[in-house]
């Protein structure tokens, strides 16, 4: 197929539920693409189409608003999250917290948009998406939590039903609160190189890896060292 060829495919609409599902996927390979390069989530739909090599009326037919796509890539990032954390729980279980936090920051690390992301999924939720759409994303994130819950609580015998899915819930704020407290917003990002702002120049990654080991070893009892 010729790219001439190929570029006509992408801009006329997909009937097939086959072409439907690799049209969605190229409109989010291209969410994902900028979100690379402005993690903070600033997208607008005409230059995601341009992104996908889509008509920007096209984005509309498999996206109801511009939120709805930034929803589903955090869906995505979110199952990758969830994927990170069940590898540590490969660990000896004396380290698994140790091994759990190490996931997390690498994970951070490599998706920075992943934050703001979570920050702005509330946001999101409100303000431009539908209800179907927003079910069907609380849906796919309560199945996860339920399974991973429940493999912590089979991990750790102790821990009561639903102590495991709550421990996963508190990880998540704990990660989005304090990257909220350090990550000054940019009309503050300057002023924060002032001597009385230096109470609030914290090191977030170093003060996560603390307050999450903390969190964890409360929990399940466990000890573990810093990362």
């Amino acid at each position: 197929m010729t790219r001439s060829h190929l570029h006509t495919k992408l801009r006329t609409r997909a009937v097939a539920p086959a072409d439907k599902s690799a049209r969605r996927a190229v409109i989010l390979r291209a969410a994902e693409d900028l979100l690379h390069g402005d993690p903070s989530g600033a997208v607008a739909v005409a230059d995601l189409a341009r992104r996908a090599g889509l008509a920007k009326g096209t984005v509309y037919l498999y996206f109801r608003t511009r939120e709805e796509v930034l929803l589903q890539v955090h869906l995505a990032r979110l199952q990758g999250f969830f994927d990170a954390l069940e590898q540590a729980f490969g660990t000896p279980q004396a380290d698994m917290a140790y091994g759990m936090v190490r996931a997390i920051l690498r994970y951070l690390h490599a998706h920075p948009e992943f934050l703001p992301l979570a920050t702005n999924c509330r946001g999101m939720l409100e303000a431009n998406t539908s209800a179907d759409a927003a079910l069907e994303f609380k849906r796919a994130l309560g199945a996860r939590l339920t399974l991973i819950g429940a493999r912590i609580e089979a991990l750790y015998p102790g821990l009561a039903p639903g102590d495991g899915m709550a421990l996963l819930m508190s990880t998540y704020a704990l990660m989005i609160g304090l990257w909220q407290l350090t990550d000054p917003p940019a009309c503050l990002r300057a002023a924060m190189q002032r001597p009385e702002m230096s109470m609030f120049r914290v090191d977030f990654q170093k003060q996560l890896a603390a307050a999450l080991l903390a969190l964890w070893a409360g929990a399940v009892g466990t000890q573990a060292g810093s990362p």
